[in-house]
């Protein structure tokens, strides 16, 4: 089976995903696909606010900042918040689609976002995550691929991050949903 995980460097809750992605797939045998988007560009077509943690109440943001630490206890993540956000991610984003290895680049980039604080606009902060000289110096060259992959997320129904689809039919969004995507890729038939 295929699980595409639709991801975009500045969600939390994909970077959540994003440490538990790798060992479902191997679990299940599903074949793996990470899928990056702009988030933003995403939120924007379908009618999302922007930044919609920062849009919350009061009450629901501190609810948010919890939780995230919670879903990080509870998987053993290692998270703090970055002190800039939201983060630009176009620059990662990009490289990721030049990089010859994106997965592993794909880890140290999150890890640096959303466990270690760094700047991940910063060309040296990608670097040493991993990106090649070549994938950085061709990341402008793959506008169009990612503007692609955010056209092709919205029209599968992707309206958030990080999401799931498995093989194409069934959409589960958010990392709190990895136990429905597990039991799907098993062969459990959610409803429609």
């Amino acid at each position: 089976m295929m699980l595409d995980f639709w991801f975009d460097f500045s969600s939390p809750y994909a970077y959540l995903a994003s440490t538990r992605v790798d060992a479902l797939a191997a679990r299940t045998g599903a074949t793996l696909r990470w899928r990056p988007m702009l988030l933003g560009a995403v939120f924007r077509e379908v009618g999302q606010v922007q930044v919609p943690l920062l849009a919350a109440s009061e009450a629901k943001q501190r609810h948010y900042g919890v939780d995230m630490l919670r879903w990080a206890a509870w998987w053993d993540a290692p998270f703090r918040f970055p002190s800039s956000f939201p983060i630009r991610s176009l620059l990662p984003l990009r490289t990721f689609l030049a990089h010859p290895d994106p997965i592993p680049f794909a880890h140290a980039v999150y890890r640096a976002a959303w466990a270690e604080d760094r700047d991940i606009t910063d060309a040296d902060v990608l670097r040493a995550c991993g990106a090649t000289e070549e994938a950085l110096a061709a990341a402008p060259t793959m506008k169009q691929a990612l503007l692609d992959h955010t056209t092709e997320a919205v029209a599968a129904g992707v309206f958030g991050a990080p999401t799931f689809i498995v093989d194409g039919k069934w959409l589960f969004w958010g990392q709190d949903r990895l136990d429905m995507v597990e039991q799907c890729l098993g062969g459990w038939v959610p409803p429609a």
